[in-house]
């Protein structure tokens, strides 16, 4: 991964070098412009400890208990997407905070609920059972104990799986509770966040507004990002607090556990979601490129020995790759021949050694399977781009034939 970002200036803005960035570069700028917030989750981490070990240890409803597991682990890693701003992994643990907060009053409400809630586990025990796509990768012994392991879970859930089924009707295999969320959530005083988790549901469901953060125009143009969607985690942030707030305000209530200490720390990080956000827009506002991203390039050159090779070059990285020739290629060569003999192509004078090269407009080409990536330099003159104005100016014809 050096090699390939071995030609980015990382001492300039992402911003004015294509929106190209490490993953740590998000996270230590998050630190320096949040300087309070490590010391905040800390004091929250600290609470959770004493709450949650007290949790386990009180809770006589075996329900709850299964969706304390669920709501502190998931908080666990939603702390750590709100300090490396991967915002679409916090959007997933937020809605899921929701999910948790409403199970946990359900389950706390109604014995019947718990019971469900208890009993689902065979399902559960029966879909691993099933799970026998991974089988086809292993071999041998491991083989042969994976298949006897999933066929002693499948047989010992059956009978569970049967009687849950005869009681509560072959829906039960679709969904636990009775009821929808939304009426779940309704019914304990939770309706109005609904459309929040629906929002962050968008991410989870795949859809097209789910790209919130990771799409933006330039220039008129459509750039999509690959990685960190840092408005979600501004939005998720102030979900997820608050949805956990909700969670340990009934803990508090339900099982007379003290849990003030623990809502004056998500207090405290709720009051502190102004700074947050304000910071982290600014930090996206300076990864986004200033102008679209070049996208990769086709490369042919002739070498003095007469042969043509094929790369694949990522301009932003000034990287190229060895590449396969496109379907067709030997009409596009036998015409970048002729231009050379003509003597229509211009060296300069440090070419060194280099080949003749030419961007092919309109041809995608595929990099050889593992191979490396070099500088663009080791092809190209310095200062110059692979250019030959006959294959871009006219514009090559269909399937990135010259024009004739």
């Amino acid at each position: 991964m050096a090699n390939k970002y071995g030609d980015v200036d990382f001492s300039i803005p992402p911003s004015e070098r294509f929106g190209i960035l490490l993953k740590g570069e998000v996270a230590a700028n998050i630190e320096l412009r949040t300087p309070d917030l490590s010391r905040l989750i800390s004091d929250l981490v600290e609470e959770l400890h004493v709450v949650s070990r007290q949790f386990f240890t009180a809770t006589t409803n075996k329900s709850a208990a299964f969706v304390g597991n669920h709501a502190f682990n998931d908080l666990d890693s939603f702390l750590d997407c709100l300090l490396s701003g991967d915002g679409r992994s916090a959007a997933r643990a937020s809605r899921s905070l929701y999910e948790h907060l409403v199970n946990y009053c359900e389950v706390m409400s109604s014995p019947l609920a718990a019971e469900r809630y208890l009993e689902h586990s065979a399902v559960t025990a029966d879909l691993l059972g099933n799970s026998i796509h991974g089988l086809r990768y292993l071999k041998g012994i491991q083989y042969k104990q994976e298949r006897r392991r999933l066929g002693v879970l499948k047989r010992e859930s059956l009978q569970s799986l049967r009687s849950a089924l005869s009681r509560f009707g072959a829906g039960f295999r679709r969904d636990w509770a009775t009821r929808n969320l939304y009426d779940r959530a309704a019914a304990h005083g939770y309706g109005s966040h609904y459309d929040s988790y629906r929002l962050l549901s968008q991410v989870t469901h795949g859809s097209c507004g789910g790209v919130l953060g990771s799409r933006a125009a330039v220039d008129g143009h459509t750039v999509h990002r690959q990685g960190f969607s840092l408005e979600l985690v501004v939005l998720s942030y102030l979900e997820g607090f608050t949805f956990f707030r909700g969670f340990a305000k009934e803990v508090g209530e339900r099982q007379s556990l003290d849990t003030g200490g623990l809502l004056g720390c998500l207090d405290a990080l709720l009051a502190y979601w102004p700074t947050y956000r304000q910071a982290v827009m600014e930090i996206d506002a300076e990864i986004w490129p200033s102008s679209p991203p070049p996208g990769p390039v086709a490369v042919m050159a002739l070498y003095v020995n007469g042969r043509i090779r094929w790369f694949f070059w990522e301009p932003a990285l000034n990287r190229m790759k060895a590449a396969h020739p496109p379907e067709n290629s030997e009409s596009i060569e036998v015409a970048f021949r002729r231009h050379v003999d003509e003597g229509k192509v211009v060296l300069p004078l440090n070419m060194a050694g280099r080949p003749i090269t030419s961007a092919v407009d309109g041809v995608q080409v595929m990099p050889v399977g593992g191979a490396k990536w070099f500088a663009a330099s080791g092809i190209l003159a310095t200062g110059m781009s692979p250019s030959i104005p006959w294959l871009s100016s006219p514009r090559p014809a269909e399937g990135g034939r010259p024009s004739q």
